[in-house]
């Protein structure tokens, strides 16, 4: 799995050098406002902003340590959980909790930080070597959301897991097939997205209404990312087909997906996150090559109405609230000692 090979290639952080093919619009560079910095061995790895308060993961450059952080204030930093000899992909928080996954050598965990008990809550643990799990985890209101794989029933499971009640439902059953893999879902605000090579489904949470139900192109062989931009009703995907990795849209109804990039070859989206609001798309462009750590990942801002692109260079996080977004980025150009926490 492409997951996999990339935890190997965690530890070098994001090594990557933007590269654009296939994507002809015009590209300028926007330098954002810079909120604070820290050194590296504080800097966060990833950012959330819930209300007046900042939910931070710390992940030190080569390791697997990680420490999660909630301050109201960005110069300091409260920690509430650290663990080792792990890695975290996916990292999500609302104002009654934060979730994660935990992948070690020898299980996944799925993880919840309630903030009305202040205590940390092993919701889900499979053992690695029953097979890969998708890592992807959300939460909305009370409800913790992710994605599983019963290889011995042959099913995959979106399963909800009420904090409050400490209960858990099926929101969505599908029969396992290998080459759908990677199954994966998507939380964002009240839209879950859940998506194979094959199938997109988006369900609003706020009525339990499907919004949004594809089927995909047979071209379509892996979906890494998937992400649903609500204003437009279109979805947008970081996908595999048989000559490419591509970066495209689809709408409702349609039998081909628009691409709007295409990644050269040792080129990925960090990650695998893609985020689509508003008519763009946004993503961090990363590329594994030699070179200088900062140079090797870029923001992408990509206005697929208007099919313009916008970079901000040596950024390898991003957090948007609403219509504000906040970039975590490189201080400088071949140095990587200091982190800038932006926004624009």
């Amino acid at each position: 799995m492409k997951k996999v090979i990339y935890c190997a290639l965690l530890t070098l952080l994001v090594l990557s050098l933007l590269i654009l093919s296939g994507c002809s619009a015009f590209m300028s560079q926007k330098q954002p406002q810079i909120v604070t910095t820290y050194p590296e061995e504080t800097a966060p790895s990833q950012v959330i902003k819930i209300e007046d308060s900042w939910v931070m993961l710390h992940n030190t450059y080569g390791s697997q340590d990680y420490t999660i952080s909630v301050s109201k204030s960005l110069d300091s930093a409260d920690s509430i959980y650290s663990v080792n000899d792990v890695s975290i992909w996916y990292f999500e928080a609302n104002e009654k909790g934060i979730v994660w996954c935990e992948e070690s050598l020898e299980f996944y965990t799925y993880k919840v930080y309630v903030f009305e008990t202040q205590k940390v809550e092993t919701i889900f643990q499979v053992a690695v070597d029953k097979g890969y799990q998708p890592q992807n985890i959300g939460i909305y209101l009370n409800t913790v959301y992710y994605c599983s794989i019963h290889y011995d029933q042959q099913e995959v499971q979106v399963i909800a897991y009420d904090i409050t009640t400490k209960t858990t439902t099926y929101v969505n059953e599908v029969e396992f097939h290998e080459e759908k893999q990677p199954y994966s879902i998507n939380l964002e605000d009240a839209y879950l997205s859940f998506v194979c090579s094959d199938q997109i489904k988006v369900l609003n949470l706020q009525n339990n209404e499907v919004v949004f139900d594809s089927a995909l192109p047979n071209t379509v062989e892996y979906v890494y990312g998937v992400s649903y931009d609500s204003k437009n009703d279109i979805c947008a995907l970081y996908y595999a087909d048989n000559d490419s990795e591509d970066i495209g849209t689809l709408k409702e109804g349609e039998n081909d997906i628009i691409s709007v990039f295409t990644f050269s070859q040792n080129h990925y989206a960090y990650q695998d996150k893609i985020e689509c609001y508003d008519g763009h798309i946004y993503w961090i462009a990363q590329a594994n090559v030699s070179g200088a750590v900062t140079d090797h990942y870029t923001l992408i801002d990509y206005n697929y109405l208007k099919h313009k692109v916008v970079e901000t260079d040596r950024s390898f996080g991003f957090y948007r609230e609403d219509n504000d977004l906040y970039v975590l980025r490189f201080n400088k150009d071949g140095d990587y000692t200091h982190i800038d926490l932006c926004q624009y």
